[in-house]
């Protein structure tokens, strides 16, 4: 059968399920509102009594009557409406329609009986039994129609409850919707968050960067793969050597552009083979899984390096960030991503030792040192309330009229577990954990008390200089710790000068001069320390409010052999002594240095030559001598 007429045969059925449902419907209507059906009664009554007893007159008076004989074979059809009458009416008005069945029809019965006693009519027996059969009928008919009602009020109560459970199924389809919606979302939200958590747990927030966890599974990766094969990899691990000054003078926001912008330095200078990410804080490790020798090794991580070093542009500001690196390899430094980890740490922290902005590789011996130097951290931490610092002073003269012009603060540590700790090795040490602030307030204090005490008992009227670390200088609180020691030690400011070396310039140039400046505005001298070292400018001495310049000592050493370096210590005093700044040459330990610097007119020396670093209690020597 063909697609057309299974479309009319379908429409046929529907058709008749609709005649089906529409008699159904007005039948069910009529019975479950009685009071359609009560609707003129007694008008319906009234008209069924009228006929009824017509036809039954009719049906009389043929019977008795001759004039009405020729409706004698129409009696049966009399009979056969007044029944049709008598089923239509209960069928109307059910119980009344019945009660006056039962009244006419008892009428009717009288009305018979009485025509065949008077009239002997025979024939009016058949129009008895055809009312009592009328009344049977319609008794019938009026059970069943009652029973049908009994049921047509059973299925509509059921059809109630269908429609309720219809209307509760259709709730409950739209709330099954609705959490099927709530679920799809919650799911939807549910993936979000596990890229988000992934990318949280995989990714550094402020760089975007691969973080430790993907760095680690990363080098995890490399090791099960390499290991069986014998290929190597390595690992650089990246330390930004001033960003701590920055973060702390600046804040935090200023901090967080200074790492996206090397983050992004970085990124853009390795190999695509290469991975970077961020470690912690100011510390970067790239992976680089490519084959390579020791050379080109070096080359590579010194240009990341010199990239590194160039200034940033940040808020209209610059900011100068060099970094120390430390390179270990794969196997041969260690087989585990812990194991070279630590070893490119151990070489990056070398490299500050070295003086910062280098590249170290990975050597056996580096352990040593840092679990030695690991093992001064908390011992130095304690070393002001246990008392084992203290300062030692070497003096400083005035060349041209051979007198005691001031000392220099210098600080010592004789801890009680690891006895006399020089200074290059504790230094570092106070710096990385965050100790070289109250190190250096410490210091401060110390050695204002000690300049009242020297000045008061020798009656001298000299300059107490006191070395200032940038991170100390960089510190939001610095001034406000200044002024609170000057304050509490009673200290004149015109004896007091703080040395502080070029790397302040490094990490925020307006910064340092704007701190610079307020310490001058004090009274405070401003000396320059080690210049002709690190990052050396004579434009710093320009930008920089210092009163005194100091020649570093490895420029001194080489004057007696070299001629560049006496013509280069001779440009500059000739130079600083135009912009009026006084000079200190740092570390004149034989006559031949000092009669050089005589010579190009310096005007303060330091040095064995005329003093080596005394305590307090040994400086009154130096008042009864003078030096030759």
């Amino acid at each position: 059968m063909g697609v057309g007429a299974d479309m009319a045969q379908d429409m046929d059925n529907r058709e008749v399920q609709e005649d089906e449902s529409s008699f159904i419907g007005r039948f069910v209507d009529t019975n479950l509102h009685p009071a359609e059906k009560q609707r003129f009664a007694a008008l319906k009554i009234a008209a069924y009594v009228i006929f009824f007893l017509l036809f039954a007159v009719l049906n009389a008076l043929v019977g008795s009557v001759s004039a009405f004989d020729f409706l004698v074979p129409f009696r049966g059809v009399f009979s056969l409406v007044q029944l049709m009458l008598s089923i239509l009416i209960v069928l109307s008005l059910n119980t009344k329609g019945f009660y006056a069945v039962i009244v006419v029809s008892a009428l009717q019965i009288v009305a018979t009986i009485v025509a065949m006693i008077r009239f002997d009519d025979t024939f009016a027996l058949n129009g008895l039994a055809t009312t009592i059969l009328s009344l049977i009928i319609v008794g019938i008919i009026l059970a069943y129609n009652r029973r049908v009602a009994r049921e047509i009020g059973r299925v509509a109560a059921k059809t109630e409850e269908l429609e309720q459970a219809n209307t509760d199924l259709k709730k409950r389809e739209e709330e099954t919707k609705r959490q099927n919606t709530l679920l799809k979302e919650y799911n939807r939200a549910m993936k979000e968050n596990e890229e988000r958590l992934y990318q949280m747990n995989h990714f550094d927030t402020v760089t975007g960067l691969p973080n430790r966890v993907k760095i680690t599974d990363r080098m995890d990766l490399l090791i099960s793969i390499l290991s069986n094969k014998n290929m190597p990899f390595a690992l650089i691990y990246v330390d930004l050597d001033n960003f701590k000054t920055i973060n702390d003078s600046m804040g935090h926001k200023v901090g967080d552009m200074v790492l996206q912008s090397a983050a992004s330095r970085l990124t853009s200078s390795i190999d695509q083979e290469d991975m970077i990410g961020r470690w912690g804080g100011d510390e970067f490790a790239i992976i680089v899984q490519r084959q390579f020798s020791d050379e080109d090794m070096l080359n590579y991580v010194e240009n990341l390096r010199d990239t590194l070093s160039k200034p940033f542009s940040i808020e209209e500001s610059e900011y100068t960030v060099t970094a120390s690196f430390g390179v270990s390899f794969f196997p041969q430094d260690g087989t585990t991503s812990a194991e070279l980890i630590k070893c490119a740490e151990t070489a990056m922290y070398k490299a500050k030792e070295y003086g910062k902005n280098m590249v170290q590789f990975f050597r056996k011996e580096m352990k040593d040192d840092i679990m030695r130097k690991m093992k001064y951290e908390s011992k130095l931490l304690s070393s002001i309330k246990n008392r084992e610092l203290y300062l030692a002073f070497q003096p400083q003269f005035d060349i041209k009229e051979r007198k005691l012009r001031g000392f220099e603060a210098l600080c010592r540590w004789n801890s009680e577990r690891f006895g006399e700790v020089p200074p290059t090795e504790f230094i570092p040490v106070a710096e990385s954990v965050g100790f070289i602030v109250p190190l250096g307030e410490w210091v401060l204090e110390t050695a204002c008390l000690t300049l009242n005490r020297i000045k008061e008992t020798y009656n001298w009227d000299g300059v107490m200089s006191v070395n200032i670390s940038a991170v100390q200088l960089m510190s939001p609180m610095f001034l406000q710790s200044v002024k609170r020691i000057i304050q509490k030690t009673g200290v004149d400011t015109k004896n007091l000068e703080f040395e502080v070396t070029e790397s302040v310039m490094v990490s925020n140039v307006d910064y340092a001069v704007k701190v610079l400046k307020e310490i001058s505005a004090m009274g405070i001298t401003v000396a320059l320390d080690d210049f002709g070292t690190g990052y050396s400018s004579l434009n710093y001495l320009q930008q920089l409010p210092i009163n005194v310049l100091k020649i570093d000592k490895s420029f001194v050493d080489e004057l007696p052999i070299k001629n560049a370096q006496r013509l280069m210590v001779g440009s500059i005093i000739g130079l600083v002594h135009q912009m009026k700044i006084k000079v200190v040459a740092e570390g004149v330990d034989d006559r031949r240095q000092l009669d050089i610097l005589t010579k190009y007119q310096c005007d303060f020396v330091q040095g064995n030559i005329w003093g080596c670093p005394i305590l307090e209690n040994e400086v009154g020597v130096l008042f009864e001598t003078k030096p030759v």
